[in-house]
């Protein structure tokens, strides 16, 4: 594999071991949204890991909701990654495998307290918001899964995805929105991340700060060395003589 992964700097360490020795080219970084993020073809590709027992907290808590939002803002394809095995019990509950559980019967399923209905209907509602969610049946398989995304998304054959429509910018003034879908021509920035670099100066300015002084651009939130390292690349390059 040849692709590249930033992986937040609140992962665990053996994730980031686990996805270099599968051959990814990985950065560790704050990320304000997500876990792991990847730039195919110059779309924003944001992966939010959660296990069963991880993804039913956030549930619980309603923090998935916030979750969701920030995930569908930040990036061009955000994915809910969920690991580990689930399924419907007799009770109609949903239940979870992990034999190491101390409540897990002798098969090492877990039996949540969570309708099988109520459960399949807010990951419905989360496909909804625009967040797409993958399975990752295997605990403990994500580091293969995710190299498994982030090299196919990366492949000559998936360049289908850049050609989407310009970005939804809403907005009655015009400049600004050309100005958005101008920066969102460069690799890894869409919509919401345009918007902040704007807030931060003006199109000539971002461009003269990514040619001559990328990393002053990393206190914008949400755009770290690796994208402005990419911003400079792009707008320092020569084409013919």
């Amino acid at each position: 594999m040849n692709s590249s992964v930033i992986v937040d700097d609140r992962e665990p360490p053996w994730m980031v071991d686990r996805l270099k020795a599968l051959g990814v080219g990985v950065a560790v970084e704050h990320l304000d949204a997500g876990d792991y993020a990847s730039f195919p073809h110059g779309l924003t590709v944001g992966i939010e890991r959660s296990t069963m027992p991880d993804l039913l907290g956030k549930l619980t808590s309603n923090r998935i909701v916030d979750q969701a939002w920030k995930m569908v803002d930040a990036y061009n394809i955000p994915i809910l990654l969920r690991e580990g095995a689930w399924r419907r019990g007799v009770s109609q509950h949903l239940e979870y495998h992990d034999p190491r559980h101390p409540e897990s019967d002798g098969s090492g399923w877990v039996t949540t307290g969570w309708a099988w209905s109520s459960f399949n209907g807010m990951m419905r509602d989360l496909g909804l918001m625009g967040l797409l969610v993958w399975d990752c049946p295997v605990l403990g398989g994500a580091p293969e899964e995710i190299a498994t995304i982030v090299e196919s998304l990366a492949k000559d054959e998936h360049n289908w995805v850049r050609g989407r429509q310009r970005p939804t910018v809403l907005t009655i003034d015009r400049q600004w929105r050309n100005n958005v879908w101008g920066l969102c021509a460069f690799d890894g920035i869409g919509p919401k991340v345009a918007e902040d670099l704007l807030k931060y100066g003006t199109f000539a300015e971002i461009v003269s700060l990514a040619a001559n002084a990328p990393k002053e651009l990393t206190i914008v939130p949400g755009f770290g060395i690796k994208r402005a390292e990419k911003l400079h690349e792009e707008v320092t390059r020569r084409y013919g003589v």
